[in-house]
């Protein structure tokens, strides 16, 4: 079969070794060695000397491996968990990886769990430079078997490690009283002592939704900003931002987007936010089919006026979804998945200006296989794609701002 990478102008994409991409069967992957490209949804990190960490899950085991050359090769992978546990792996609700200054590796995922829709947050760490992990923990602290699931971990400046994630705690408790619960609600957890220990768990909001990603970025040094996505009334899904302390405050709720989507279902179709070092505002984008908007847009939130602005359609085809967006040496970098009736295409945009304006899109790859969501990873040095296919197996790319169009083809 021809494979193709398509990489257009506008960036220079740098493979790190086409050998990199080896594609896994996934008819084969139960039988195949671990490894990045045959497992699901990988994420990843850098740390502070260059090195890449992914994490990623593989025959109900969280598995981390790391490269020395940004991708090019791979150490054994070490599990994580050291029994098999059900482990979530779907784009939106993924293991997620951090490393701090110091070495330590911080991991965190959902365990599925019966009744379906229920899970437990877990999280472990590795203080040897990930040749072992810390026996799993359990973070959500209500001893239910309830819906907790769609984690996010995050590590703030000051060293605070945060937990949040979707949970139905207070939907039990009502339905207990028989009184009625609409959705379900955002906790989180913060651990200030490198992972050994975790606070209890504080409630953000009640009536999020019920299963899409939150998107958390820093709000100085100490604090986060969050958004998600909320059900306002009885059945409108749009989005709301808030500010959360380490010692469980929420000091600011506000609704974030005003698409007017009503729908008595989840979408599984979160934001993501970034800060922008331009005017600390909060750059925002999301899917939506809503009767106002449809598609996806991209908007900027200001904590000071305390509302959205900006507000921009960036793919308003069907099959358009999951966008990702940071920011870099002061430029926004914007992906997600287009189709084309028959293909996904891995699509960019960016922004010089802080969001005012855009560039035309441009597509980086396309597949006819399946495919995860984009992620954008990046250290002080540079930007890297992070993406995963069936046809390709992981890929992790360097992007930069020259132009270079590059194809590969394969059986």
């Amino acid at each position: 079969m021809y494979k193709k990478l398509i990489f257009v102008i506008a960036i220079q994409v740098a493979f790190v070794g086409a050998e990199t991409y080896a594609s896994c069967d996934t008819e084969k992957a139960q039988t195949m060695e671990n490894s990045v490209h045959c497992g699901s949804t990988p994420s990843a990190t850098l740390d502070s000397e260059g090195r890449l960490w992914v994490a990623f899950v593989q025959n109900e085991f969280v598995y981390v491996s790391q490269s020395n050359d940004l991708g090019k090769s791979y150490s054994d992978p070490v599990a994580v968990n050291p029994v098999a546990e059900d482990a979530e792996h779907n784009g939106e609700n993924r293991p997620k990886i951090i490393v701090d200054e110091s070495g330590t590796i911080f991991v965190s995922w959902t365990l599925k769990t019966s009744p379906r829709f229920t899970g437990e947050i877990r999280f472990s760490r590795s203080i040897d430079n990930g040749k072992s992990f810390e026996a799993p923990r359990t973070i959500n602290d209500d001893n239910l078997f309830t819906g907790h699931r769609f984690e996010t971990l995050f590590l703030s400046e000051s060293g605070h490690l945060y937990l949040t994630w979707i949970d139905k705690r207070d939907l039990e408790a009502k339905l207990e009283k028989g009184e009625e619960y609409i959705g379900a609600a955002v906790y989180y957890a913060v651990s200030d002592d490198k992972g050994a220990s975790f606070s209890k768990n504080y409630r953000v909001a009640n009536n999020s939704c019920e299963c899409c990603r939150i998107a958390i970025a820093p709000k100085g040094p100490e604090n986060i900003a969050i958004l998600w996505r909320q059900v306002f009334g009885e059945d409108v899904r749009d989005h709301a931002i808030a500010e959360l302390t380490p010692t469980g405050e929420t000091l600011v709720t506000n609704r974030a987007s005003f698409d007017e989507w009503h729908i008595n279902a989840c979408p599984h179709h979160g934001p993501t936010m970034a800060l922008s070092s331009l005017s600390g505002d909060y750059h925002m984008s999301w899917f939506t089919n809503g009767d106002v908007n449809q598609g996806i847009y991209y908007a900027r939130y200001s904590f000071d006026e305390q509302k959205s602005n900006s507000l921009f359609q960036v793919d308003g085809q069907p099959g358009a979804g999951h966008p990702y967006l940071t920011e870099f040496d002061q430029k926004l970098y914007l992906v997600w998945k287009g189709f084309n009736g028959k293909e996904t295409l891995l699509n960019l945009i960016t922004s010089s200006d802080d969001g005012t304006s855009w560039s035309s899109p441009k597509t980086l790859l396309i597949t006819d296989k399946g495919s995860d969501h984009p992620l954008l990873i990046k250290d002080t040095e540079s930007l890297y794609l992070s993406w995963h296919s069936d046809e390709f197996g992981y890929i992790f790319l360097k992007l930069n701002d020259n132009t270079r169009q590059l194809s590969n083809n394969g059986n």
